[in-house]
């Protein structure tokens, strides 16, 4: 199979380039995707608000229990 990695194992540049730590993609997650679900969850909260605030949707507040 020509894609396993083995056949590139000759080349003495490929063995130059640094290999990448996995901190670095682990803190690129990190700071990818935590401001990004803090920010969704403050603008789906801010919309929330404008629309009840102009009656364009406001929930039902019932009890469907009793």
């Amino acid at each position: 199979m020509p894609f396993d990695g083995d056949d590139f194992k000759d080349f003495k540049e490929l063995k130059k380039i640094p290999k990448r730590s996995k901190k670095y993609i682990y803190v690129g997650i990190a700071v990818t995707v935590i401001p990004g679900i803090l920010l969704g969850g403050y603008i789906g909260k801010k919309l929330a608000q404008f629309l009840e605030v102009f009656d364009l949707y406001a929930p039902d507040i019932s009890e469907d229990d009793e």
